[in-house]
């Protein structure tokens, strides 16, 4: 059985974000995919410390959270990142989830090691949601999650945003934009199995 690993940074569950990953990951379960989810605000993870001392091996000395974290990565097949958008980018528990791949840089492009195969390009997507309805918002945040996705030997392979939701919950009431990230998850995994 093949794993999607869907990474949720959102402090509201039940909020925007959170209902849209789910419905994109249903998509998944129903085509009979396992979902491994991860719920960032859950984790306890301290940011990256500059310390470079995983320039050595590719591996990160802080000891929380976050180990376990990395073998998850390696051992699933796909990946989907849903971002709430705060100040014009994704929010803050999605930044220093990323930001502490840096060890995987330093094992791809210094000790040119990288823990999921150049070759491999693990298929990624990418949900987006804000209040703003203007598209640089959800554009910022898209770069920022297409240089986490090379980093990592993920590729992506799509994306899709929703723009113009902010009360928590709020895209619930929206049954068009339920389904169209279930499309999404179903057009998805369709496109990589």
């Amino acid at each position: 059985m093949k794993t999607l690993m869907a990474i949720a940074p959102s402090p509201r569950r039940g909020g925007n974000s959170d209902l849209l990953i789910n419905e994109f990951c249903r998509a998944a379960e129903d085509a009979g995919w396992r979902i491994d989810l991860v719920r960032v605000n859950d984790l306890k993870i301290k940011p990256c410390q500059a310390c470079d001392a995983c320039a050595k091996d590719g591996r990160c000395i802080v000891q929380d959270d976050m180990q376990a974290i990395y073998s998850r990565v390696i051992e699933s097949d796909a990946m989907v990142v849903a971002s709430p958008i705060t100040f014009g980018s994704v929010n803050a528990q999605l930044k220093a989830f990323i930001d502490r791949f840096q060890c995987w840089w330093h094992a791809k492009y210094n000790l040119k090691t990288p823990f999921i195969p150049d070759d491999a390009k693990h298929p990624g997507f990418f949900i987006c949601v804000g209040a703003i309805k203007r598209d640089a918002f959800c554009e910022n945040a898209l770069l920022i999650v297409k240089v986490f996705f090379h980093n990592i030997n993920h590729k992506l392979a799509g994306q899709i945003a929703f723009r113009g939701y902010d009360e928590k919950g709020e895209i619930a009431k929206d049954p068009e934009a339920l389904a169209k990230a279930y499309q999404a998850g179903k057009d998805f995994i369709a496109s990589i199995s």
